[in-house]
């Protein structure tokens, strides 16, 4: 697809915008406005990750090219932080009061006393999140970036809370600074995020600060190559970047890497954003098109045909009677929406139950028969992996009936002889309820290791996963603390001592530190399952309320071009054969023009 393309497709819609008002067709103008508003910033999300102070705020900074995210030494991030295009700067914070979720306006330079650990030490404010609005202009075409808080060893809670987020986001950035090479557990962590999301890249940060960042980074670079992993690689200083954009020095900029690593962004996550939000934009003008001309066809052919005005009014009332059923709460579709949500759910509570259980008992086994602090940490690490995935999966499940769903609905529509078909995405974009899904399939062949390997599609860009990660961000980091507790960090004092008195303890204390385990796991997982379910609850009614609002408008948008018809038709049998010709013409200049408008929009989209 060229450069020109999309503009091409957002001129074509205007068009179609300017012509459906012009033939009094406001409803469906607002759609395709909307569809014009989708492509010109589709939604996309790229998520910044990296240990405790690894430069993730600098280089999310650096990308915008102002200071917006706290950065002091003693400033670590504690909370996601999400910012996105806005015409003027403002920062809101969601958080729970009372248990419930309120959202407050506070300026952006106050975040620091929200979004990091000395403000906000412990989140004891109940942030689940930060959205930061800026006039940036990487941002303006849609681009979300999620300022993750540090992972504190990746292996720990908020690590196993990103990877459960990834299915949902179009990529992500993992920033190392260049003190040292990657880590394995850092290795590990981008070989498991390759599997879940679809563009992954690697920048190392701070390299004004360390004089062998070259070393380093040709390291790094092995360190991947040996694992297989092809990562776009970029060394960065934010440093550089802000002393560049301050002097106005191209040299300069250019050695901060940041060029490159915008150009890796927009090639490989902003483009194929932009792609699908076209595709997404032209089927809404093929649908609104093919609706309209239907309309203007059938009123040509009476046309031509007075005589049959009569009968063919009759069979549109006929057909606007079926509709008006169709629109009310006993409609076959409508029941069949709500008996298959209720199946949706109970079967996604129920397989997702089943996991937890799964899980607490293959715990109990590993937990009898460990003795060493290091197996101690890796079970906590093991645990929070596991719920992460089996959380993920919820959601993407709950994702895909979503589509199951509404294709059963169009299928049932058709056997009414009506052409209903939803030109859609795969549901609601980010942060908007009305438009908010946009589906992507998740490779099948990205090792044996993948998570997800059974055809699930991840919804990517989505608000639910970005409320998922801010709730996991939430428990899962409570677990770390629960299990390094629990670490017998003395066990080894009876082989030291060779005393039976020790050698007792310490089988008492290990089975103390056994038992204490258990019910750790057990009430971890149990605090999962009581989120988790509350969650799929909230998001089962927003499903089925979204079906139906979607059917219904579209149920509408016929009723009303038959009610157009009918009502033109009886008008036309009463005019002269003048008149009759005059409206003959303008229709068929109507229909050229819809015709020159889909072909447009087919031939930059193909």
């Amino acid at each position: 697809m060229s450069e020109g393309d999309a503009p091409n497709v957002l001129s074509s819609i205007l068009d179609l915008t300017k012509l459906l008002r012009r033939i009094e067709r406001n409803d469906l103008a607002e759609r395709t406005t909307a569809a014009a508003a989708r492509l010109k910033r589709p939604s996309t999300i790229v998520c910044v990750v990296g240990e405790f102070k690894q430069g993730k705020s600098s280089l999310v900074n650096g990308l915008l090219g102002q200071h917006v995210c706290p950065v002091d030494d003693d400033l670590a991030t504690s909370t996601i932080t999400l910012v996105r295009y806005g015409e003027e700067p403002g920062a809101v914070v969601r958080r729970r009061v009372d248990g419930e979720q309120v959202a407050e306006r506070v300026p952006i330079e106050a975040l620091d006393q929200w979004a990091s650990e000395v403000g906000n030490p412990g989140n004891e404010k109940n942030v689940e999140r930060v959205e930061i609005s800026v006039p940036a202009a990487v941002l303006k075409q849609g681009l979300v970036l999620a300022d993750t808080p540090g992972m504190g060893g990746i292996g720990a809670g908020h690590a196993a809370a990103t990877l459960a987020f990834l299915p949902f986001a179009d990529g992500l950035i993992l920033t190392s600074d260049a003190s040292a090479e990657l880590s394995a557990p850092e290795i590990d962590f981008l070989a498991r995020a390759c599997e879940l999301c679809p563009t992954v890249l690697f920048a190392q940060t701070k390299t004004d600060l360390y004089p062998s960042w070259e070393r380093i980074f040709d390291l790094n670079r092995g360190h991947l190559e040996r694992r297989g992993l092809k990562i776009p690689m970029a060394a960065t200083s934010s440093a550089l970047r802000f002393e560049a954009l301050k002097r106005k020095d191209r040299d300069l900029n250019a050695m901060s890497k940041f060029p490159e690593l915008l150009q890796r962004l927009g090639d490989d996550v902003i483009t194929p954003a932009q792609s699908t939000a076209e595709e997404r934009s032209s089927n809404d003008v093929r649908s609104v098109v093919g609706l309209v001309r239907s309309g203007l066809e059938e009123e040509r052919q009476l046309l031509a045909d007075p005589t049959a005005v009569k009968e063919a009014v009759e069979k549109i009332e006929e057909a606007k009677a079926r509709l008006e059923h169709l629109r009310g709460p006993a409609a076959r579709w409508s029941v069949l929406v709500g008996d298959r949500v209720t199946d949706l759910s109970s079967r996604v509570s129920h397989d997702f139950r089943g996991a937890m259980r799964g899980i607490n008992q293959e715990l109990d086994g590993r937990i009898e028969i460990l003795t060493k602090g290091a197996e101690w940490d890796e079970v906590g690490r093991g645990l929070q992996t596991a719920v992460a995935d089996e959380v993920t999966e919820a959601f993407l499940r709950l994702e895909n009936g979503r589509g199951e769903i509404r294709a059963a609905v169009v299928d049932l529509l058709d056997e009414e002889n009506l052409d209903v078909r939803s030109s859609k995405g795969d549901g609601p974009s980010t942060f908007d309820v009305s438009q908010m899904w946009r589906g992507k399939g998740i490779d099948e062949s990205s090792g044996a290791k993948a998570a997800f390997k059974t055809g699930l599609t991840g919804a990517r860009g989505a608000q639910g996963g970005v409320m998922m990660f801010s709730m996991m961000g939430n428990f899962l980091p409570g677990a770390v603390a629960a299990f390094m507790a629990t670490n017998p960090v003395l066990l080894g004092a009876g082989a030291v001592f060779g005393s039976v008195q020790l050698l007792e303890d310490r089988k008492r204390k290990l089975t103390m530190r056994r038992q204490s385990a258990r019910q750790q796991v057990r009430q971890f997982v149990d605090d999962v399952q009581f989120e988790v379910t509350n969650e799929i609850s909230t998001l089962v009614r927003d499903i089925q309320r979204d079906l139906r609002d979607e059917f219904t408008l579209l149920l509408s948008d016929l009723q009303r071009t038959y009610t157009s018809t009918a009502q033109n038709a009886q008008a036309s049998a009463k005019s002269s054969q003048e008149e009759r010709k005059a409206r003959g013409e303008e229709i068929a200049a109507v229909i050229a023009e819809l015709g020159v408008i889909e072909s447009n929009v087919v031939g930059a989209t193909s």
